[in-house]
């Protein structure tokens, strides 16, 4: 762990649509030309702070039209194939907590995949998301209906929050928000020693990525992508975050079937199912189940998953 903010802990906005090729099996862009394979969270309300750094290619229509495909309750049903979180993303979530009450504001939540593995572990998780089917999936799943887990559907900016927070978790979600006002909302609401922490996990080293590579370029609906853009060094220039750690957990092996592997790209708002044509979306299924069939045993495929963590000290502008 270390005072600065780690260099592969970058945003990436629509990353399951913007595939480097030549960082076909990194998880997280390790320098400019690397890049994750694609299991962000895109919130919306957050392209105001992507699209600026873009330029003329990325529109705010275009960031838009894509985040809101979170509101489809075909995206939020195929969230729950991603990967979950490695366990030890939980216990180094508990050694920032320091301050009582052991409160919990998960921020961007999505179906809970941070919220409901934590909520046993601390008093309270607030679990906020402006997605409804999100929200409704979520509080389906295991440990969704836990007594120590509150959900609330609302952007951040606008929720209701029930604090003082000893500890605010971001699973990839920070990078569409309206960085100003949301932390203007959170910051009363904190203890005074909470950390805001951004979180980001997928799978590493995956020698069937080149053919994943193809059915992403040829049917993403996002294009564009600014590999240099760090949402943590963004949040920080902009004096929100006062950075204080960053830790990577060590590589977990996770078997997964191939159908649901191919599902879960639909879970990302750049290949969702209602953005794509029947034909499209069969199209896209094959083309990904035949890279990644020759590498399946007995149906599963293996996947090492590893999850970065950064987190700082939030700060009102």
């Amino acid at each position: 762990m270390n005072g600065s903010t780690c260099s592969y802990m970058r945003a990436h906005p629509l990353a399951a649509a913007d595939v480097d090729p030549q960082g076909k099996n990194q998880m997280f862009p390790l320098n400019d030309r690397r890049k994750r394979a694609g299991y962000d969270r895109e919130h919306v309300g957050r392209q105001q702070n992507s699209v600026s750094r873009r330029g003329p290619r990325s529109t705010l229509r275009d960031m838009t039209e894509l985040a809101v495909t979170f509101q489809q309750p075909a995206v939020a049903e195929a969230y729950q194939h991603r990967p979950p979180y490695p366990d030890e993303v939980f216990d180094r979530l508990l050694e920032l907590i320091v301050d009582e009450p052991r409160r919990v504001l998960d921020i961007g939540a999505g179906e809970g995949a941070l919220a409901r593995p934590l909520a046993p572990r601390v008093e309270h998780v607030d679990a906020i998301d402006f997605s409804e089917p999100m929200v409704a999936a979520g509080k389906r799943r295991p440990g969704g209906d836990h007594p120590n887990l509150s959900w609330q559907v609302n952007p951040i900016e606008a929720a209701d929050l029930d604090g003082p927070y000893a500890l605010v978790t971001a699973g990839a979600s920070i990078h569409w928000m309206p960085w100003e006002e949301t932390f203007a909302r959170i910051v009363p609401h904190l203890t005074p020693n909470a950390q805001l922490v951004v979180i980001e996990h997928g799978p590493v080293d995956m020698p069937w990525w080149d053919g994943v590579v193809q059915a992403i370029k040829k049917h993403s609906r996002k294009k564009n992508h600014d590999t240099n853009y760090n949402v943590v060094d963004a949040i920080r220039d902009r004096g929100l975050l006062d950075p204080t750690g960053t830790a990577r957990t060590a590589p977990v092996t996770y078997h997964q079937k191939i159908a649901d592997y191919v599902e879960q790209f639909h879970s990302t708002s750049s290949l969702a199912r209602d953005l794509m044509t029947p034909e499209e979306a069969a199209d896209f299924d094959t083309i990904v189940e035949e890279a990644v069939r020759p590498y399946a045993h007995d149906g599963l495929l293996e996947l090492t998953i590893q999850a970065e963590l950064s987190w700082g000290r939030p700060l009102a502008a």
